[in-house]
C-alpha cells in the first residue's frame, strides 16, 4: 500500500479525503442519530472537514516526507496584509453583489435588516476559518493544488481541484442529505460556484507564497459573509420550513459572480495566478522547488 501511495499521490489523496470524509459523515446515521445534535455535527461538520488534511498527511507521510516540514511550508501567517485583504473582502464583495443583484430581480433580499456588526463578522470569519470548512484547506490547497500545477499549471489545477472539491460535498444532495432537497438550478449554482471559488483560493494560495493559512481565512470568510446576508424569512422559510427554490435568485448570481472576478484575476495576474512584480519568478517554479526539497 505504501507503494501503491508513493506511485499514485494525487489518486491516494483524493480516495482518502473522500473515504474518510464520507466514513466519518455517516456515523451519526448509522448509530441512530437521526435529530440534529453537537455530538452528529462534530462528526459530520468538524471530523469529516478534516479530511483532505489528514488525506494530505497520510500521502506525505507514506511518500517519506517530513510531514512537519509540509506543514510549515504552507502554514505561513506572516505574509503581506493585502492577502488578508483580499482573503476577506473578495468573498464579501461577491456575496454582497449577489444580494444586490437578487433584489433587483425581486428575490428575498430585506435590506431594510441589514446591519454592519464588524465584531459579528470577525468572529463568523474566525469560527469559519478554524472550524467551519476552513480546516480543508491544507489538503485542498496545501497539497493538492501544488502537486497538480506543476504538472498542468496554477489554473487548470484549480479547476481540477475544484471539481473534486465540489464531488467532495456529493452525501450533502442524496436523500437523507441537508441539501436533498435543492432543484437542479441551485444544485448546478453550488458546483459551478465552487469550482469558480477554487481558482480564487488558488490566486491567493500562490499569491501569498503558499499559504493554505490564506485559503482556510477566504474560506471562512465566504461561508461567514454568506450567512450575513439579509434575507427575508418570511419569503424564505415561512412558518420555520426552508424553501430552497426561494434561495435561487441568490445562489445562481453568486455563482456567476464568482466566475467573473475568478477570470478577472486571470486575466491581470495570468494563468499561474501570481505575479511577483519584483523578481518576476512564477510562483509555480517556486513551488516546485520548494517541494521538491521536501521529497
Amino acid at each position: 500500500m505504501i507503494g501503491v501511495v508513493r506511485e499514485r499521490r494525487l489518486t491516494s489523496f483524493f480516495v482518502l479525503a473522500y473515504a474518510l470524509a464520507w466514513g466519518v459523515e455517516s456515523v451519526p446515521d448509522v448509530v441512530g442519530m437521526t435529530q440534529p445534535s453537537w455530538t452528529s455535527w462534530f462528526f459530520a461538520g468538524f471530523l469529516s472537514a478534516l479530511a483532505p488534511s489528514v488525506a494530505a498527511a497520510i500521502v506525505i507521510a507514506a511518500s517519506g516526507q517530513s510531514v512537519r516540514g509540509w506543514f510549515r511550508s504552507v502554514a505561513k501567517i506572516r505574509v503581506h496584509p493585502k492577502w488578508y485583504a483580499a482573503a476577506i473582502v473578495v468573498p464579501f464583495l461577491i456575496v454582497y453583489a449577489a444580494g444586490a443583484v437578487s433584489w433587483a430581480i425581486g428575490g428575498p433580499i430585506d435590506w431594510g435588516a441589514f446591519e454592519i456588526s464588524p465584531a459579528t463578522i470577525i468572529i463568523g470569519i474566525v469560527i469559519g476559518t478554524i472550524l467551519g470548512g476552513g480546516q480543508e484547506e491544507f489538503g485542498w490547497r496545501g497539497f493538492a493544488q501544488p502537486e497538480l500545477q506543476e504538472r498542468y499549471g496554477a489554473f487548470q489545477a484549480a479547476i481540477v481541484v475544484g471539481v473534486f472539491w465540489g464531488l467532495w460535498h456529493l452525501p450533502q444532495f442524496l436523500p437523507g442529505g441537508f441539501r436533498a432537497d435543492w432543484g437542479p438550478l441551485m444544485v448546478g449554482s453550488y458546483f459551478v460556484g465552487i469550482v469558480g471559488f477554487s481558482v480564487l483560493l488558488a490566486w491567493v494560495f500562490n499569491g501569498s507564497g503558499g499559504s493554505a493559512v490564506l485559503a482556510m481565512v477566504m474560506h471562512g470568510a465566504d461561508n461567514a459573509t454568506q450567512g450575513r446576508l439579509p434575507i427575508d424569512l418570511s419569503v424564505v422559510a415561512p412558518e420555520g420550513v426552508l424553501l430552497p427554490s426561494e434561495l435561487v435568485t441568490i445562489n445562481v448570481p453568486h455563482a456567476i459572480l464568482t466566475w467573473i472576478v475568478a477570470l478577472a484575476v486571470v486575466g491581470i495576474v495570468g494563468m499561474s495566478l501570481y505575479r511577483d512584480r519584483v523578481s518576476g519568478e512564477d510562483y509555480n517554479q517556486g513551488s516546485a522547488r520548494r517541494l521538491g526539497s521536501l521529497r
